[in-house]
């Protein structure tokens, strides 16, 4: 049978964090779904970690070499069946109710394409921090209120959208950084936005994270190539600012790299 909801997890040498990501999937009150977990080219025991998980409704692809996280969502999603889309990361966790939160507000709003909740982020020291997710108007590139690209800071874990929104969209494998506000700065143009005020997702900060600011800027860098006509339309003082941003940080970039220390 055709699930409701197809949920893709991308994972990379994640082994030891992956049940606890699954387990949150499977403990959904929502159950109709499959959950295709692309293993990006691991090394560690991951293969191992997902034999031993025994529910039908997980589906894994093991793909032969690394490719990075846009690539590797966008096999999970040329695999999707439901009429629903969600996306998992391998560290992170739902809140049982998620699903069917969400699921509940697009089948009563048949204008609305996109429904997306809040987050909780759990500090590695513990903390609990409240992240609420920034407010998307469809057709809007920057939000008048921050100065930037409106769906900065949405990710993807707290998301889920009607499979007709992503029929001829998909993740940009060229961007190094931004593929999900990319992402949706694109489904933002056609379809409607809905936002449930709570959190639903624990975001993990997990260790080894480094600072690559080289990556930080070539992201911001391959936006502003991206969307320049569109932005010189209808944002071009964002477009003036964003670019001598950009440009300036470039150029003190070798003073920062021996200033700060990647944590």
């Amino acid at each position: 049978m055709t699930p409701a909801t197809s949920i893709v997890l991308t994972t990379y040498d994640r082994a030891a964090l992956l049940p606890r990501s699954i387990a949150s999937v499977l403990a959904q009150s929502d159950g109709d779904f499959e959950l295709i977990v692309v293993d990006d080219g691991s090394t560690d025991e991951t293969a191992s970690v997902l034999a031993r998980i025994g529910d039908p409704r997980i589906r894994s692809i093991a793909l032969a070499r690394n490719r990075g996280l846009p690539a590797a969502r966008n096999v999970g999603l040329s695999e999707a069946r439901g009429r629903y889309v969600a996306f998992q990361d391998s560290d992170d966790e739902w809140m049982p109710e998620k699903l069917a939160r969400q699921r509940r507000v697009l089948e009563q709003h048949a204008d609305v394409g996109v429904v997306y909740a809040d987050m909780h982020r759990v500090c590695a020291d513990g903390r609990l921090l409240y992240h609420r997710s920034p407010t998307i108007v469809r057709g809007r590139l920057v939000d008048p209120a921050t100065r930037w690209w409106q769906s900065y800071m949405l990710a993807m874990q707290p998301v889920l959208m009607r499979r007709e929104c992503l029929a001829d969209v998909r993740f940009d494998e060229r961007l190094v950084r931004f593929e999900d506000l990319d992402l949706h700065v694109r489904v933002a143009r056609r379809h409607a936005y809905r936002h449930v005020a709570e959190p639903l997702v624990r975001y993990h900060e997990t260790g080894g994270m480094t600072v690559d600011w080289r990556a930080e800027l070539r992201g911001r860098r391959q936006l502003l190539w991206k969307y320049a006509g569109e932005l010189a339309r209808r944002e071009p003082t964002f477009l003036v600012r964003e670019t001598v941003d950009v440009l300036l940080r470039r150029s003190l970039l070798p003073i920062v790299a021996r200033h700060v220390t990647p944590v």
